[in-house]
């Protein structure tokens, strides 16, 4: 797994990253000869939501790459984020990884929370991104009642850390199980969905436990609760096109939301269209990767100058970065068959397992 250390204003991150090519799964520099995407994950997840779009063929012609977010995101470690992290910070943090990483411009995909992110780097540093690709966007204001629900989940996330020695499992349970109607709608998981779940929640149980809460609040609550839109002057700065994807079934933010974000961005003289997933949650990209996944390939050739047509075949055989991941968390690919389908599945030997794992240096 590569790391890179990277210093903003904010403080000293060693960003645990994913470069995928053509040739490989985990490559340690981009291609320079192919359009590189950049993939921006949610707060509360990790990077390897992401793995449908990384798994797939066609995509894996171009250089694919991610990154686990600060304040308690995967394999990512370094200083605490401040109280006042937020967009424009975390915009900051993704231009000096593009730096560190060497990135040319690069066309954004990012889901939920980090397409706030994406819209910052693009307003702040337009020649940075070709496109974006917006997956169940959150660029404006949240609406008050969603507000409360993400308040809800983070009440029931801290009380289940009264102390340092205790973890009422049940509470993690109820804030887990709330957190993933958000996401997914429907409470039975797919066997794909379960797996990530089983990835994310013991290492969140660590990184977010009671020493840590401040973080949780950082990254889980107020990176909501403070998100800005843009005013026209602003989002006139993009210069790619801007492609907005809605899950029909998003309980928290109705196809309205993405219709008026649109708005903005065609009165900014932003060439933006959006999409209709019929049937899709909010975190969209593992279960409709076969709906979305050629929209993004299509959306990139038409947004970039490169001839993959002539220079870059579709890859015979592609591999997740995070497949033996997937498979040790019960994912079976080749029938999609688990025996687990519901949010049960972050049990006190994962979370001891992996607080053994994770030093406190480390956090």
């Amino acid at each position: 797994m590569p790391y890179v250390e990277v210093t903003s204003s904010t403080g000293k991150t060693i960003f645990k990253y994913t470069i995928c090519t053509p040739a490989s799964e985990e490559a340690n520099e981009i291609d320079k000869g192919l359009p590189t995407l950049l993939f921006i994950h949610p707060v509360s997840i990790a990077e390897h939501i992401f793995h449908a779009q990384f798994n797939d063929p066609q995509l894996r012609r171009f250089n694919l790459v991610s990154f686990d977010l600060r304040g308690g995101h995967g394999g990512t470690t370094g200083d605490r984020v401040p109280t006042h992290y937020g967009q424009a910070e975390a915009a900051e943090d993704t231009i000096k990884l593009m730096d560190a990483l060497h990135l040319p411009p690069c066309h954004f995909v990012a889901m939920s929370s980090g397409t706030t992110i994406a819209v910052q780097v693009a307003v702040t540093e337009p020649e940075r991104v070709l496109s974006l690709f917006l997956i169940s966007h959150l660029c404006l204001e949240i609406p008050p009642e969603i507000a409360e629900g993400h308040q809800e989940v983070y009440d029931l996330w801290a009380s289940a850390f009264p102390n340092e020695s205790t973890v009422l499992i049940d509470t993690v349970y109820d804030a887990g199980f709330g957190n993933s109607q958000y996401m997914f709608t429907t409470p039975q998981l797919s066997p794909l969905v379960t797996a990530m779940i089983r990835i994310t929640y013991p290492v969140a149980m660590v990184k977010w436990s009671y020493h840590y809460l401040d973080q949780f609040r950082v990254m889980n609550l107020d990176f909501y609760l403070n998100r800005k839109s843009h005013p026209k002057s602003a989002l006139a700065r993009i210069i790619g096109s801007v492609k907005l994807v809605h899950g029909s079934e998003d309980i928290a933010y109705p196809r309205s939301y993405s219709e008026e974000f649109l708005k903005h961005l065609n009165k900014a003289g932003v060439d933006a269209s959006l999409l209709e997933v019929p049937g899709a949650p909010h975190y969209l990209s593992p279960d409709y990767a076969t709906f979305i996944n050629p929209v993004l390939h299509d959306f990139i050739l038409q947004n970039d100058e490169f001839d993959l047509l002539l220079h870059a075949p579709v890859p015979s055989h592609v591999v997740s970065p995070w497949e033996d991941a997937m498979r040790q968390a019960g994912w079976e690919s080749d029938n999609g068959s688990s025996d687990s389908s519901d949010t049960d599945n972050f049990d006190d030997d994962m979370y001891n397992h992996t607080l053994a794992e994770i030093s406190e240096s480390n956090l």
